[in-house]
C-alpha cells in the first residue's frame, strides 16, 4: 500500500511531536541528573548528621553516665537505710 503524501499540517505536526518528544528525552534526561546529585548531598548530609549526633550522644554518655551513677548510688543508700526500719 502506498503511503500518502504528507500535507503541510501533518508534516507540521509529525515535527511538533518530535520536538516535544527530544524536548521530553533532554528534561528527563536533566532531572536525573539533578535527583543523582541531590541524592548524593543528601546521603552527604546524612553522614555528617550520624557523625555529629554519635559525638553529641558520646558526650551526654559521659556527662550523664556519672550522674546516674551518683542517682544509683544514693537509691541504694536510701533502700539500705529504709530496709534497717
Amino acid at each position: 500500500m502506498a503511503k500518502k503524501k504528507e500535507d503541510g499540517f501533518e508534516r507540521l505536526a509529525r515535527l511538533i511531536k518530535e520536538e516535544g518528544e527530544e524536548i521530553r528525552k533532554e528534561l528527563r534526561a536533566d532531572i536525573e541528573k539533578s535527583a543523582d546529585s541531590i541524592k548524593k548531598e543528601l546521603d552527604d548530609v546524612k553522614k555528617e548528621m550520624r557523625h555529629e549526633f554519635a559525638e553529641s550522644r558520646k558526650r551526654l554518655d559521659i556527662t550523664i553516665q556519672p550522674q546516674l551513677d551518683s542517682h544509683a548510688h544514693r537509691i541504694k543508700t536510701l533502700e539500705y537505710k529504709t530496709a534497717k526500719l
